[in-house]
């Protein structure tokens, strides 16, 4: 018989997701899971937060040996994490990306961007100080491979795990390639993208393949100490907000160079599960799925302009792919699969048609019931369906909604979870080791404001309501923060108009409208028409790079002078009272 293997993909969906997964990763920590895990497949957000777990698990792996590890190790692991992945996330990784003069200047450099930079945010507020608290260097991809303690030199998980009770797993971090639209893989020994050679890619997929070196110390040396942070900012980089992440040099040479262009691995696979049940990893037998992307909502009257039709038009094709990757887990009987999402337990709603007199032929109904709902685990239905409208951003998170969806996932995946106990009771486990005590998980403290057996709490549900804003929150939440923002503003504008004389008030309406024009058409024709021709004539090709570099030139020289300052003000201000005021004891007493 197969050696049964659990894998565990955690999904794209920003810090919302990341959030949510660090639930699933305590529920998995308290049944005796975690030790079982071979393959950590990330996305996006699941990358984040997935690559940390990740070093915390190396540290453990190579400094005790298989026998002395207990799953007590794994859950001071995810307490750990849940705390301090936080008060990374109360940082605003996000807004800090452009707080830097000297690094918004590089920006407009062809070779460097904001995926760049947010990568070595990631590494600096995240990732080195895991494995060095003193650490100054990023961490390299290929500094996580991991040899356990009591192991042999050339360790490696797929032929030598067998008979391990504490499993040294591999870890996936998904982008995808703009080049071939393909999943792209960064893992601890290798990068590029996986081989897929089943009947439906030989016979639909023509396009090329960007083979993988079997180490890094195989492909070209300017590539070979590729960074954890660029591999998660790649993995994490959401088109149109963030630019592609570039690796070049790494395949062709002259004019046939290739240089590859990463963006979200929510792309290709937003949950992360292909990487689980691939030949050339290791194929896992059983699955845990945590899901916390976003999911199609309804739309009673949705807008027609061409932007609005085309953003929904690309989610319910990204829907349509999550819902074909998840049958095919789910209708395959030969794996076990826990699959968690932020929609779990929920039902959808039936409308009825009108008769000929213009009524509703019935009430609205429900249906496509699920098979328990979510009161089932402890979550009203108006609560869950709030969790799954939160925001998928990567800006400041507060108590409020980063416990909330921590506790939504540990709730949700403990009755899911059930069936795979069988991996707790391996006889290398230890004596009563499976029991470990549970730690005081800090999102517990919101529990109360949760718990579907109390009525509604007022204030905790606008709290919920708010977060699947992107701006403006904390004026939502509190109406004497916004009229007293609106007084100070208006103040500010109406003493800058009025410091100025009456002669150069009219100079300035005269004037600089026409002079705004001509600006906007320059950088027009620079940043837009250009790389249009550029493409379409390969003899202006290149008129492409200069006219791009010129026009962004332009804009984050405003952004290097006056952004640091508009931001540092943000985080100083809004960003604070935001935080301040999505913290559990401003909810006041607990309901009951």
């Amino acid at each position: 018989m197969a050696e049964r293997k659990l894998g565990l993909a955690l999904s794209g969906g920003g810090f919302r997701a990341a959030f949510f997964h660090l639930g699933v990763l305590a529920q998995m920590a308290e049944q005796g899971l975690l030790r079982s895990v071979e393959v950590v497949s990330t996305v996006s957000g699941g990358s984040i937060v997935g690559a940390l777990y990740y070093l915390h698990v190396k540290r453990l792996l190579e400094s005790k040996t298989d026998q002395e590890i207990t799953n007590r190790d794994y859950l001071d692991i995810v307490a750990r994490i849940e705390i301090d992945f936080l008060k990374v996330v109360q940082r605003n990784i996000r807004m800090r990306t452009f707080i830097n003069p000297l690094k918004n200047l590089k920006m407009c450099l062809p070779w460097y961007s904001r995926s760049d930079r947010i990568g070595e945010l990631y590494d600096e507020y995240i990732y080195r100080r895991v494995l060095d608290p003193n650490r100054t260097t990023p961490v390299e991809m290929r500094e996580l491979k991991i040899i356990p303690r009591g192991g042999k030199a050339d360790f490696h998980p797929k032929k030598d795990n067998a008979g391990r009770s504490a499993k040294v797993p591999i870890i996936l971090i998904n982008a995808t390639t703009l080049n071939t639209g393909h999943n792209w893989r960064f893992e601890a020994s290798h990068m590029g993208e996986p081989k897929r050679d089943g009947r439906v890619e030989a016979e639909t997929d023509k396009n090329m393949r960007l083979r993988r070196a079997k180490s890094y110390s195989d492909i070209v040396k300017v590539q070979q100490n590729i960074e954890l942070g660029l591999a998660v900012a790649a993995s994490a980089c959401v088109p149109a907000i963030f630019p592609p992440l570039a690796i070049s040099g790494l395949y062709g040479k002259g004019s046939e160079k290739i240089r590859v262009q990463l963006v979200d691995g929510g792309v290709h696979d937003n949950q992360g599960v292909q990487g689980l049940v691939d030949p050339d990893e290791i194929e896992c037998t059983h699955l845990v799925i945590s899901d916390a992307s976003g999911q199609l909502q309804d739309d009673d009257d949705p807008a027609t302009g061409a932007p609005t039709v085309i953003q929904r038009a690309n989610d319910i094709l990204m829907e349509r792919v999550r819902q074909e990757e998840l049958s095919r887990s789910l209708d395959d009987k030969t794996r076990g699969v826990a699959l968690m999402h932020l929609r779990k337990g929920l039902a959808a709603r039936a409308v009825s048609w009108n008769e000929p007199d213009g009524n509703p032929a019935g009430t609205d109904k429900r249906e496509r019931n699920p098979r328990a709902p979510s009161e089932a685990f402890g979550v009203t239905q108006q609560v869950q369906d709030l969790l799954s409208r939160v925001r998928t951003d990567l800006d400041s998170f507060s108590d409020i909604e980063a416990y909330s969806l921590m506790l939504d996932g540990y709730k949700m995946s403990k009755p899911e979870l059930k069936q795979f106990e069988d991996f707790r009771g391996r006889p290398s486990a230890g004596p009563a080791d499976t029991e470990a005590p549970r730690p005081g998980w800090v999102f517990l403290a919101v529990g109360p404001w949760m718990d579907e057996s109390r009525p509604p709490h007022a204030g905790y549900l606008e709290h919920l309501d708010v977060a699947r804003e992107k701006f403006f929150k904390i004026f939502r939440l509190s109406w004497p923060i916004a009229i007293t923002t609106f007084v100070v503003v208006s103040a500010i504008l109406a003493g800058l108009w009025f410091s100025y004389d009456e002669e150069f008030k009219a100079l300035l309406a005269r004037e600089v409208t026409i002079g705004a024009l001509l600006l906007i058409a320059a950088l027009f024709a620079l940043g837009y028409v250009a790389p249009k021709l550029g493409r379409a004539f390969k003899v202006l090709r290149f008129i492409r790079t200069p006219a791009q570099v010129v026009a962004q030139f332009f804009g984050l020289l405003l952004l290097a002078v006056g952004g640091p300052w508009l931001i540092a003000l943000h985080l100083a201000i809004f960003d604070f009272l935001f935080l301040r005021n999505g913290r559990i004891e401003k909810l006041g007493p607990p309901p009951g």
